[in-house]
């Protein structure tokens, strides 16, 4: 069952941690080159210390992290970082992320999203593709971009919605764990 939920600052020590448990290659595919855990610990560091310009929203299947958006936000626009754990992948935990954060930034008025595309991720590009954001390249790699639309009530009760669903869902998983 796929649960998503945004962290609140004091768990962003949970994305390190899950973002060092990743194998190497999801790391290079995801920053473009090779991250240590030093350099993953510091990164999550200078996240917490702006907790109001960074976001990550993570998608969970039975409990275990599956993927997770980066959200960080500048003035009017917002940048995405997404990454899906190998295991999970395939199974539209991205496509269901970025529907979800583009929706959120949407209802905090956002105007522009972008996402810098790797040249060697071909799932990335065809996720931006997807959800309409139109790839530019830029010395080898990419950056997609989207002109974000004004919030609409269709918008934030999706939303709404969204976070009902969450947490009817967390509940029946809370029920299942107890009655193992």
């Amino acid at each position: 069952m796929l649960i998503t939920e945004f962290l609140l600052r004091n768990q962003y020590s949970k994305y390190g941690s899950w973002l060092k448990a990743q194998d190497p290659q999801t790391l290079h595919d995801y920053f473009g080159h090779s991250m240590s855990k030093k350099s993953i610990d510091s990164l999550v560091k200078q996240f917490a210390s702006d907790p109001k310009k960074n976001h990550f929203l993570v998608a969970k299947i039975d409990g275990k992290w599956a993927g997770t958006i980066h959200i960080a936000s500048r003035e009017s626009e917002v940048e995405f970082g997404v990454i899906v754990s190998p295991q999970y992948r395939k199974q539209g935990i991205a496509n269901t992320m970025m529907d979800e954060a583009i929706t959120w930034a949407r209802n905090r008025h956002y105007r522009h999203l972008f996402m810098h595309c790797i040249s060697w991720n071909r799932p990335i590009k065809r996720l931006c593709e997807k959800h309409g954001l139109l790839p530019r390249n830029m010395m080898g790699d990419s950056e997609a971009n989207l002109i974000l639309q004004p919030p609409t009530p269709a918008t934030f009760f999706k939303e709404q919605m969204s976070v009902a669903m969450r947490n009817w869902l967390a509940l029946i998983w809370l029920q299942r764990l107890n009655s193992a």
